[in-house]
């Protein structure tokens, strides 16, 4: 019986270890997404990780200045707006970090030309959600790197 209730016990934490990682990997597909529309310059490559529901929370210096809550639209023209004029040459999701059921935090670092010509790195931190069954951005905040 003791035996019984531990293989028990190791199935439901190996099952929920691997809802943890199927998880993960869908929020990090959204912060690759999010950071691929951005290297590619093509704001609306950002729509299948813009929510259909309620705003997002920017706060952007660099790729800004802006900070507030958009809906996702104002999201994409905000972004738009950045790319007219600035570049993002790279992008990298460095950790992802999920509850494996509604919500997770990605973190990443760009490299960039801002609007006035100056390269650097930033950081950004991605504050994600489940909307139906896909990952969408709820923050977005940009980081001295």
């Amino acid at each position: 019986m003791r035996a019984a209730l531990f293989r028990f016990a190791a199935v439901l934490a190996l099952t929920a270890t691997l809802h943890n990682v199927d998880a993960d990997d869908g929020a990090r597909a959204a912060a690759t997404t999010f950071g691929s529309a951005l290297v590619a310059g093509t704001a609306e490559a950002l729509r299948p990780v813009l929510p259909e529901r309620g705003r997002v929370h920017m706060t952007l210096g660099r790729l800004g200045p802006e900070e507030g809550l958009f809906g996702a639209r104002q999201v994409e023209a905000l972004f738009r707006d950045f790319l007219a004029k600035g570049k993002v040459a790279s992008f990298d999701v460095t950790r992802c970090e999920s509850d494996g059921r509604s919500s997770a935090l990605a973190h990443g670092t760009a490299a960039i030309v801002d609007r006035d010509g100056r390269s650097g790195r930033i950081g950004l931190h991605l504050g994600l959600e489940k909307e139906a069954e896909r990952w969408v951005l709820r923050e977005v905040k940009e980081t001295a790197e």
